[in-house]
This record gives C-alpha cells, sequence and structure tokens, in this order.
C-alpha cells in the first residue's frame, strides 16, 4: 500500500493536473475551423493524442508516468516556440509556452518528490 502523499507533493500533482487540463484545452483553442468536421476530430486526436496517453497514470499518481510526460513536452514546447516566431502568433501560443513551463516544473517537482517518498518507505 503506498503511503499518502506529503502536502507539497500533492500540491504539485493537483497543479500539474489542472495546467494538463487547460493545455488540452489550449491546444484544442487553435485548431484550424475551416476543415471538415471529421478532419478537425483527428487534427484533434494527432495534437492531444500524446498528451491523453498519459491521462490514466497521471490520475492514479504514478511518478512514472509524471516523469514520461515531462520528456512529451519538450516536444510541445518546441513547436510552441516555433508557433510563436510566425507572423500570426497570438495570445493562445503564449498561453500554451506558460502552461507548458508549469505543467513540465510541477510534473517533474511531483515525480522528484514521490520517487524519494516511497524510497524511503521500502516502496
Amino acid at each position: 500500500m503506498a503511503a499518502v502523499p506529503a502536502p507539497r507533493t500533492e500540491l504539485m500533482r493537483r497543479v500539474s493536473l489542472a495546467c494538463y487540463a487547460l493545455l488540452v484545452i489550449a491546444l484544442s483553442l487553435r485548431l484550424p475551423t475551416y476543415l471538415p468536421a471529421m478532419s478537425i476530430g483527428v487534427v484533434w486526436l494527432f495534437k492531444n493524442g500524446m498528451l491523453l496517453i498519459f491521462l490514466p497514470g497521471l490520475l492514479r499518481g504514478t511518478w512514472k508516468t509524471y516523469l514520461w510526460l515531462c520528456f512529451v513536452l519538450l516536444v510541445y514546447f518546441m513547436i510552441v516556440v516555433a508557433n510563436l516566431f510566425e507572423p500570426h502568433a497570438g495570445w493562445i501560443d503564449w498561453l500554451q509556452l506558460v502552461l507548458i513551463c508549469v505543467l513540465f516544473n510541477t510534473a517533474m517537482f511531483y515525480s522528484r518528490w514521490r520517487q524519494r517518498e516511497l524510497a524511503g518507505q521500502g516502496a
């Protein structure tokens, strides 16, 4: 049985989940509107698919899932930074950048702190 996480660890988990949900919404706001409905669904799944793979592990609080999420967020970071250099960059791109940075840091801290908590208890 896994121990209850420390308050600071639980705070990082909650902030990570909030940023995760907001990032999925923010990525959904930047879909092309000129495509047919079926194509928009495919584009949405392509943009959010890598993030949605991690949802079950994030909800369970598995520290390894949070660690792997950090690696995947680097891909999203590169894409968003490239989008910011385009002429049509807007507030949604800046919002995505902030959410990715906050999510990366909180997920990293949660993963590190939770791993240490579990290692201290022989798990």
